[in-house]
């Protein structure tokens, strides 16, 4: 109560709650940090150093296929490009890699409820490859064919175009020979006709290169091929995010240089700058041999005009990498150190050449007392204490001036300043007394006498804050049904996805199907065409159970005294029921032994045995953070499937999200072959017409000699 108790916040014993005021609250509580003073990186967006008209090196593997049949079904096996979910990257420039990508590959493939990588082995055997049955499949495997399998060294297609069948039953082949890995290719031909796909604050496009026919024009006229690429893309860009969002330059003289592209702003702000700080540009995904190490753009997946912090630091996009490069330079074979003081003891920190600047990172987090996040939307490093309070002074000091240099281009100007907590101040008077008592504490939220006490912030005259010991109960009442009505809903929800079965009469509409129905109709159908999509999933009856079990076997008798029991039909999967009456009786009676059904935490003894288990709020809390958590690592299991918009990232980093590419992948791929075989048809066919032309001109002018003679 008072004119200041939007200040403070207060739980407990309402046994002690009349017995104290907070008189003032004159600092609040900050734990000790430092953030970048100006922006870390370049804010732009580049492709690697490329000739537009050099020779690249192409890896033939990637975006092959191995065909295997194991049983009865057959299995298509893409050898993916970019990364896997721990960020290696699929390579096979090398036969070593070749083998370690195609182990990976298959670790990540479901055959028939088993891993691939769990019937069939890879190795290299006398620099060759081989495929092994792992003897444990029970079913006939073979493999089948697939465009990789040529490359691989085995034999290729006959006559009509068939692969042999290769039967790996209880044994294993060995390639004929080695491994056709890389194919030389012209940068502008290997990129004709392929996508880039950019993601603007949260919204992804593919961006065409220019055709074949367009690239064969100009190909000799280096400053007209330059154009060609700039002028196709910037097109596509402004139409795709808006104009003057995004803008494409090449830099660099004739051909050779690299593509920038810059986040803009269509009009100019108030300063009259017309650079956009604010917005995310990422390339996060292509055509096969477009991104990676050996991408035709020499450019990551993932790379964005932020820091990558999975990148070298040198191709992180740091203002400041050019700093470390040279200390690199001038320090060869040495790793450049610099120590955190981080309020306990001094930590030195190592950073290699190679290190990226997540390895960075978790040196510093894991070694230290100490905490840095890079913040992508405000593109700083912040450095937060784990103390608590004042005891979390921290700074971070190089060895020298030059080094100094280095850290201040990494983390920003104000790196090495000293960075100090403060405790929160408060004067709280008791009962009975006439003098105020000056309370220090390190957070802003402890307890005193019972009282949990949470302050907000600070005030130094007007009313003290006093506290009414009363329950508020109708309050609390309202609370505790929307809890049940809302833990009900979500429980009829889940077990109603996971039970609906699939209608087969309303699969995925056509785009020539939705021309010809209205837009309601269309809506109707695609409602119908979803049903049923969770129906059994695995994931889905997790939740379900944990959901069902929320409640301890150990408090369902206490739960039933306050009134609230489960459901014992089982149809109703755990549904909770709230008698009011009976709860309201319970909160006037023993409101503190209320809370604690809810709150209490996990303890053990010494020994490890359980003496007091979770709440229902808190078991709660631990099954829906599961499944559905948002924020903090990691994310809730349906969040790192499907994403969700509570968690902006994961709808473009999830499993189903990386599928999907994976399919658009594979279909650009089957395009672009069938394009290629169209094309070698129809020379064929030119050449045959050419022929047999020649042919009947032949045996015309034969003719006539015959006839002459």
């Amino acid at each position: 109560l008072g004119s200041n108790s939007k200040y403070v916040s207060v739980s407990g014993s309402a046994n002690t709650a009349d017995t104290i005021q907070i008189q003032s609250v004159e600092k609040l509580a900050q734990k000790a940090q430092m953030i970048s003073s100006d922006r870390v990186s370049d804010n732009t967006l580049k492709t690697g150093e490329i000739n537009l008209t050099e020779f690249q090196k192409e890896q033939n593997l990637e975006g092959k296929t191995l065909e295997f049949k194991y049983g009865d079904k057959e299995y298509t096996v893409t050898l993916l490009s970019g990364k896997d979910k721990e960020g290696n990257e699929y390579k096979y420039d090398t036969i070593d890699d070749v083998e370690e990508s195609i182990k990976r590959v298959f670790s990540n493939y479901d055959c028939d409820g088993k891993k691939l990588s769990e019937i069939v082995s890879v190795a290299v055997v006398d620099g060759k490859i081989q495929f092994s049955d792992n003897k444990k499949a029970g079913n006939v495997l073979k493999l089948t064919g697939g465009s990789a399998l040529t490359h691989l060294g085995f034999p290729g297609p006959d006559s009509e175009g068939k692969f042999q069948e290769i039967t790996l039953t209880n044994t294993s082949v060995v390639a004929d020979k080695e491994a056709d890995l890389i194919t030389k290719v012209f940068f502008s031909d290997r990129i004709a006709d392929k996508t880039l796909t950019f993601n603007y604050n949260g919204t992804s496009k593919a961006i065409k290169m220019p055709s074949q026919e367009e690239i064969d024009k100009v190909k000799d006229k280096p400053e007209e091929l330059v154009n060609l690429l700039k002028t196709t893309m910037q097109t596509q860009l402004d139409e795709a995010f808006g104009k003057g969002r995004i803008q494409v330059d090449f830099e660099g003289s004739g051909t050779e240089g690299s593509f920038n592209f810059k986040t803009t702003l269509p009009q100019p702000n108030a300063e009259g700058s017309y650079d956009d700080t604010t917005s995310i540009l990422t390339v996060s995904s292509s055509d096969y041999g477009m991104l990676g190490t050996d991408g035709a753009f020499k450019m990551n997946y993932g790379e964005s005009n932020r820091v990558n912090l999975e990148s070298t630091i040198a191709e992180s996009g740091l203002n400041g990498a050019a700093n470390l490069t040279k200390w690199f330079e001038a320090h060869p074979d040495q790793a450049f150190k610099f120590t955190i003081n981080d309020g306990v003891k001094d930590v030195e920190i190592e950073i290699s050449k190679d290190d990226t600047m997540r390895d960075v990172i978790d040196k510093i987090n894991k070694n230290t007392q100490v905490e840095v996040t890079y913040q992508g939307s405000t593109d700083k490093f912040v450095f937060r204490s784990k103390q608590e309070g004042a005891s979390g002074t921290f700074q971070i000091k190089g060895k020298s001036a030059e080094d100094e240099a280095v850290l201040k281009g990494i983390f920003g100007n104000n790196a090495l300043e000293v960075a100090t907590g403060q405790d929160a101040v408060l004067k709280v008077k008791y009962a009975g007394s006439d003098k105020s008592v000056e309370i220090v504490r390190g957070s802003n939220t402890f307890k005193i006498d019972g009282l949990t006490i949470t302050v907000n912030g600070t005030f130094a005259t007007g009313e003290p804050v006093t506290f009414d010991a009363k329950v508020d109960d109708e309050k609390i009442v309202t609370t505790m049904k929307d809890m049940v009505k809302e833990f009900n809903e979500i429980i009829e929800l889940v077990n109603k996805s996971m039970s609906t079965k699939p209608n087969r009469d309303y699969p995925p509409l056509t785009a020539e199907q939705k021309k010809e129905m209205s837009k309601s109709e269309i809506e109707a159908w695609e409602e119908k065409a979803k049903e049923g999509l969770l129906f059994n999933d695995n994931d889905i009856k997790g939740l379900s159970n944990g959901l069902r079990f929320v409640l301890g076997s150990g408090d369902l008798q206490a739960l039933e005294k306050i009134g609230i029991t489960v459901s014992s039909t089982s149809s109703d999967n755990g549904k909770l029921t709230l008698d009011e009456a009976k709860f309201k009786a319970a909160l006037a009676s023993d409101p503190e032994g209320v809370k604690n059904l809810f709150t209490k935490e996990l303890k053990k003894d010494e020994a490890g045995n359980v003496i007091q288990t979770n709440g229902i709020a808190a078991n709660m809390k631990n099954v829906l953070d599961k499944y559905a958590k948002t924020i903090g690592e990691p994310k809730g299991i349906l969040i790192r499937r499907a994403g969700s918009v509570k968690a902006p990232a994961s709808i473009m980093q999830n499993e189903l999200q990386k599928k999907i590419e994976e399919v658009d992948k594979r279909i650009s791929m089957l395009q672009s072959t069938l394009k290629r075989e169209q094309d070698r048809y129809i020379r064929q066919f030119t050449t045959l017409e050419s022929l047999i032309a020649q042919m009947n001109s032949q045996s015309s002018a034969l003719s006539q000699f015959g006839a002459n003679f």
